[in-house]
């Protein structure tokens, strides 16, 4: 039983290892994986993982980590007993077994979204599209769009927290059809987390929890906030891993649902677009905001205030580590590629 445990636990170091360092080709992954396997494990686990108000991930992590604390605990009582780093090399083996079972649960339930084929096969990207024009012209556009939505979405009121708004995961559903997924997503439960914690202190909006395909939300985001982060954040519970995809998927979808989910998408899109123009024209296009939009701004601006700057730091730090390692080279520069998406494949103006 020895040499089986021993041959088990070689066996998971080394397939994770495989899967980590070796690509799969897009389309395998495509045709077998995110179109096959992944869509009816998604609709179970978040189905079960949704009849629970609060984070399964918490629970996760919570269990991995004490068992580690108890498994490194008693290999120190070892080695100083015995006087030998023999313990210690036990508990290192453990560990690098637990982290390498993790992986492949992560790259099994969700990771391997990050090797399909690109985006951009599925929309009709057409480089030829993204110009400066069309740049301003997006974001005069978003301003209009924001200034007009604004009484309407306030009036029609903002979703809590813990909502799941019907129009837009009707909404979703619609985009995913465009973009050919064969069966809609099931959408996941925002959750309460002890990682709101951490979420206030790094400026993070919210989590896909990719383990048992949770959704978590920052409790402190503004109300005109919350219908884009849902939607961006089903977005990667649909399979769309990187983070311009899921806000490319995100957003539209939010602009097809109802006022307060429009208002809150082109006021993300407004910053998204405004933030690539050059310093004069930015600051023409914050100008033409109306109060409401301005105020709302000022509110989001305030959130992010209360951040903590050394975490927020190491957090993004880790992030960009994190999205590099799985094959996303820009890192979390890629949020602002979903401005390229929209204009290089006219997504707005789609039936």
């Amino acid at each position: 039983m020895r040499r089986v445990l021993i041959a088990l636990q070689a066996a998971i170091v080394f397939l994770a290892a495989g899967v980590l360092v070796l690509p799969l080709p897009p389309d395998l992954v495509e045709h077998y994986y995110a179109v096959g396997f992944y869509p009816s494990l998604q609709a179970s686990l978040t189905s079960w993982s949704n009849t629970s108000a609060y984070s399964l991930f918490d629970v996760l992590i919570g269990t991995v980590a004490v068992t580690l604390l108890i498994v490194w605990g008693r290999r120190l009582r070892r080695a100083w007993r015995t006087r030998s780093v023999q313990p210690m090399l036990g508990g290192l083996l453990a560990t690098i077994v637990v982290a390498s079972a993790l992986y492949l649960w992560f790259a099994a339930a969700w990771g391997l979204n990050y090797a399909r084929a690109p985006l951009e096969g599925a929309i009709g990207y057409d480089a030829a599209r993204v110009t400066p024009g069309a740049l301003r012209a997006l974001a005069g556009r978003a301003t209009s769009e924001v200034n007009r939505l604004h009484a309407a979405a306030h009036t029609t009121g903002f979703p809590e927290i813990s909502d799941m708004p019907a129009p837009l995961v009707r909404a979703l559903r619609d985009v995913e059809r465009r973009l050919g997924r064969p069966t809609p997503t099931t959408p996941g439960r925002p959750k309460r987390t002890l990682l709101a914690i951490f979420f206030r202190a790094s400026g993070v909006d919210g989590m896909h929890a990719p383990f048992l395909l949770e959704t978590l939300l920052n409790p402190a985001l503004t109300p005109p906030e919350r219908p884009a982060v849902l939607a961006h954040e089903w977005a990667h519970l649909a399979g769309y891993a990187p983070e311009a995809d899921a806000s490319f998927v995100g957003l539209l979808a939010a602009l097809r649902a109802d006022a307060p989910s429009q208002y809150s998408a082109w006021l993300s899109l407004f910053d998204h677009a405004v933030a690539q123009l050059p310093a004069s024209e930015r600051r023409a296009s914050v100008a033409l905001l109306g109060a409401g939009p301005t105020a709302d701004r000022r509110a989001i601006a305030a959130r992010l205030d209360d951040r903590v700057e050394v975490v927020a730091r190491a957090s993004w730090e880790t992030y960009d580590q994190y999205l590099k390692s799985q094959g996303v080279q820009e890192g979390v520069a890629s949020y602002s590629r979903v401005v390229e998406l929209l204009l290089a494949s006219g997504a707005l103006d789609w039936p």
